[in-house]
């Protein structure tokens, strides 16, 4: 079942896209597909578009529909759901078409290391709690703050994997991976450029 459902997720968007002739295709329509999956997927998708470089406003606006899902995970839902208004926006087939390609390859790799563990990660309170750091990320990312962008959207897309594989493990490590985003943040606001700088320089070299 936990294979089936692997297929399923790396499936899913290439069926959307292919499915469609149109020129663009509904959000409603995306999330509609991602729904036999749950929230992994749908928060999957989102969080690539936070940590793939593109102009501001961009990251916070795709950041919005993850705070939406966040909130339905603290709620309780087991699928996403997204108001009107934003699910009668479209998307470019081929923006999308784009986002699926160069994803897909990476989405197979992390799949493959991927296994059931940690369950209690996935008991429903403890869920919530997922929840609750998901929102917290995402809601990071609206910020003007320096690096408020790529290392906790990071960290919501490898919590999104977890959830996929039913992996605790890689979950409480995305987690961390967002709460570590979100110190270097605030310190490099606190500290301010020299230590953008050093922190540059250590990632890049």
């Amino acid at each position: 079942m936990a294979d089936q459902k692997k297929v399923i997720a790396t499936q899913v968007l290439e069926d959307v896209v292919n499915s469609s002739s149109a020129d663009r295709v509904l959000v409603k329509d995306l999330v509609d597909a991602m729904d036999s999956v749950g929230f992994g997927l749908a928060i999957m998708v989102f969080a690539f578009g936070i940590i793939i470089p593109l102009p501001p406003p961009f990251p916070s606006i795709i950041s919005i529909p993850l705070v939406l899902f966040a909130a339905q995970i603290m709620a309780g839902y087991s699928s996403p759901k997204l108001p009107k208004r934003f699910a009668n926006l479209s998307v470019k087939r081929s923006v999308l078409a784009t986002l699926i390609q160069r994803s897909a390859s990476y989405i197979r790799k992390v799949e493959k290391i991927l296994k059931p563990r940690l369950s209690f990660m996935f008991y429903p309170g403890v869920e919530r709690l997922v929840g609750f750091f998901i929102f917290i990320f995402s809601a990071f990312v609206l910020l003007p703050m320096p690096l408020s962008n790529f290392i906790p959207g990071l960290g919501v897309l490898i919590i999104s994997f977890g959830m996929l594989g039913k992996d605790g493990l890689v979950v409480i490590f995305g987690i961390i991976t967002g709460l570590t985003g979100i110190t270097i943040s605030i310190t490099a606001v606190v500290l301010g450029v020299e230590f953008l700088r050093y922190i540059k320089n250590f990632i890049f070299g």
